[in-house]
């Protein structure tokens, strides 16, 4: 069974992270709390993260370091709930989603701890498929691909959800995203002229339920899903090789 490491920086989050706790509890989902800010306690991070989990479930509000923090030490799946503080949230909810591709933390909503709770649920039993899921091409489908093949991970491509597979869907942010009973990693598409500071409302508007990464960044979209694949550390060598290789490439 899954286990879960959950992290918040401070016990102020407590309104996001007890209904999260009690939800696993109720659940029989195996969990480990700990209270830990990046910034007033770096150095007690790194012993936290050498304990025996599946997957880290992690917590802020402003800056919002500690799930990037995370997300940058290990290789296994890295879930950020941004906590509601200034601007609606909107600086914790940017801060956790928008991370450099090839450190993927898979961000939610502004206090969703309920997608994050879902998506444990889900955990609870293993996933062999990821399905890219898009009703047209992308650059960021195009480089998601490139990754699921580095790996040698079989996948598919279709334009529906399935129930039993880590899908990736490439979303436009002016699109109504209803809500699906299935494991999902939304990857927001936005064309460089249209990349104002503005849209990022929209993905405060639209990001009530599953998972996100940041814009346009198919990379992280499928290094997140092949870590949700490798909770029993099969992939863990090869993406660490990965990130190492990520250090010497220019950006595109």
């Amino acid at each position: 069974m899954a286990k879960a490491l959950v992290i918040f920086a401070s016990e102020s989050d407590q309104a996001v992270f007890r209904p999260l706790i009690d939800g696993l509890k109720k659940e029989n989902i195996s969990y480990e709390f700990h209270i830990c800010s990046v910034h007033r306690n770096p150095e007690g991070l790194d012993p936290l993260l050498k304990g025996d989990y599946s997957y880290v479930i992690s917590g802020a509000g402003l800056s919002a370091a500690l799930p990037g923090s995370i997300a940058s030490k290990i290789t296994k799946p890295v879930f950020g709930i941004p906590c509601k503080g200034n601007y609606e949230g909107l600086d914790a909810m940017l801060s956790i989603m928008q991370m450099p591709p090839g450190i993927p933390v898979l961000g939610v909503g502004v206090n969703r701890f309920e997608s994050v709770f879902s998506a444990a649920q889900k955990l609870q039993k293993p996933f062999f498929e990821i399905n890219l899921v898009s009703e047209s091409h992308s650059r960021a489908m195009e480089k998601a691909e490139a990754v699921l093949r580095e790996f040698e991970i079989i996948f598919k491509k279709s334009d529906a959800i399935e129930q039993n597979a880590i899908n990736i869907e490439f979303v436009q942010l002016d699109e109504d995203i209803p809500e699906k009973d299935a494991l999902v990693i939304y990857c927001p598409l936005l064309l460089e002229e249209d990349d104002r500071a503005e849209a990022a409302l929209n993905v405060l508007n639209q990001s009530a339920h599953g998972l996100w990464v940041g814009l346009n960044n198919g990379v992280s979209a499928a290094l997140a899903a092949i870590e949700l694949m490798n909770l029993d550390g099969k992939y863990s060598s090869r993406i660490e090789m990965f990130r190492e290789s990520l250090k010497h490439k220019k950006k595109k």
